[in-house]
């Protein structure tokens, strides 16, 4: 008889330990760094090299901002990856800022109506300074063929903008805040509208036709928590990917960054291989394995690599986001190489500087 309970409980054990002992299995991220050049929407001749760039300014468009022209030139007017040159490069920007325009300057009301604890209504008013002004805001680009790129307006006479002052009890609060504070407040406005428009040109300019440079996080996954018996080996894996991804420049080639991951890729593809999905938790950590595989893989520019294990997270999940995103990453990666002509998103861009 004791035989039998002696068993009986050994047999118990054995059947309940996993589930006493199995750690449940959480996700955490890892940021880890990256940089690269963005290639452009539209590619310029491969023969250009250089650009210039200026800008016609009225007096009254940057006078009062703090902004010089060549403050606007230096930090604004670039084309990435290109040198720049005083005059005639084989690219010439020129940006044009008119007149900053006020009119509708006008004070208004607010009404309010409030009742007191024994009911009556009450009508108050508060009063505040409203003002619509424009800044017409240009730009224009040519190549050394006369060919015209680019001939827009950041911001037309008709694009207007309203700006409110804080509301007042009376009008003669509101009147004494705004004859001390009209002139600043009017330089603040058109300085945020130049900075705001020249933003937009440099945006325009870079992402059609520059080859910006790019630093990013991106996140690879790592268990969460340090109770997990292969949480040591998941650290070491991520953390070699970072010590290597941490070295990446975009004007420098891959292949040390390559090798130096060849580790963690070897590890995360066992894990992977050795697990079948059965549970939740083995799902997480196949997901894991086989999406830092192919985040990896697609940062190092071995494009058939990471979108095979991609898609092989997508055979046991089939509406992942992480997957599918990191496909048209592929996709728009591959396709913006293809258009630029460009082997690699590291290393020298042709058209002068990387």
């Amino acid at each position: 008889m004791m035989y039998k309970k002696i068993i009986s409980r050994i047999i118990f054990f054995l059947w309940f330990s996993p589930l006493c002992f199995a750690q449940a299995v959480t996700i955490d991220n890892e940021q880890v760094p990256v940089e690269y050049y963005r290639m452009p929407d539209n590619p310029l001749d491969p023969s250009y090299a250089t650009y210039s760039a200026e800008i016609e300014a009225r007096f009254g468009g940057i006078a009062t901002t703090g902004y010089t022209e060549t403050n606007l030139i230096d930090q604004y007017l670039i084309l990435s990856g290109y040198k720049k040159v005083n005059r005639e490069g084989d690219i010439e920007i020129e940006a044009s800022v008119g007149d900053f325009n006020v009119f509708g300057e006008r004070r208004i009301s607010q009404r309010h109506k409030n009742k007191d604890k024994d009911g009556k209504e009450t009508t108050t008013y508060t009063y505040a300074i409203e003002v619509k002004y424009t800044l017409p805001i240009s730009f224009k680009m040519v190549d050394k063929k006369g060919a015209t790129l680019e001939d827009e307006y950041i911001y037309a006479w008709t694009d207007e903008r309203t700006y409110t002052t804080s509301y007042y009890k009376s009008i003669s609060d509101v009147d004494n805040h705004w004859r001390s504070n009209r002139t600043s407040k009017m330089s603040e406005l058109q300085r945020t509208m130049v900075r705001d428009g020249f933003i937009k040109m440099y945006d325009i300019i870079n992402n059609r036709y520059g080859y910006r440079l790019m630093k990013e996080n991106v996140k690879f996954e790592m268990i969460g928590k340090k109770k997990h018996p292969k949480y040591a080996e998941y650290e070491k894996a991520v953390a070699t990917i970072k010590s290597a991804f941490a070295m990446m420049r975009a004007d420098k080639g891959l292949e040390e960054i390559k090798n130096k991951i060849k580790p963690a890729l070897a590890f995360y593809n066992a894990e992977g291989i050795a697990i079948r999905p059965k549970t939740k938790d083995d799902t997480k950590l196949k997901h894991l394995n086989l999406y830092n595989q192919a985040l990896a893989y697609y940062w190092v520019e071995d494009f058939d690599q990471a979108t095979q294990f991609a898609n092989e997270i997508l055979k046991f999940s089939g509406k992942d986001k992480d997957a599918k995103k990191l496909l048209e990453d592929i996709d728009y990666a591959r396709a913006s190489l293809e258009r630029a002509n460009k082997p690699s998103r590291h290393g020298t861009m042709l058209g002068g500087k990387a």
